[in-house]
């Protein structure tokens, strides 16, 4: 009862805790430009170009050298194009 009157306090570690929780928070929120390459961007662009070349190499299945030629060219367009899109998203944000 001797305290009453100071109200309701955090101790000083836990304000610290959560003035580094809030700084965390703010930091993970802030927006990256468009356009940039992020991790995420790297795994979905290389997962869909395996993809666009494994269908490639399926449909050209009979003729055996051919197909794995086929497969590879198909990848390596299919990153091209994403990276040219995400190039151009960047381009476009920056005006």
């Amino acid at each position: 009862m001797r305290n009453m009157e100071r109200g309701p306090s955090l101790p000083p570690a836990a304000k610290a805790r959560d003035e580094r929780n809030a700084a965390r928070r703010a930091a993970r929120q802030a927006p990256k430009p468009a356009g940039t390459f992020t991790r995420r961007f790297v795994l979905v662009a290389t997962l869909i170009a395996f993809a666009v070349g494994y269908a490639a190499f399926s449909v050209q299945w009979p003729n055996m050298p051919f197909a794995a030629y086929v497969a590879v060219a198909a990848g390596l367009v299919a990153l091209a194009v994403q990276v040219g899109l995400r190039l151009l998203q960047g381009r476009v944000a920056r005006r």
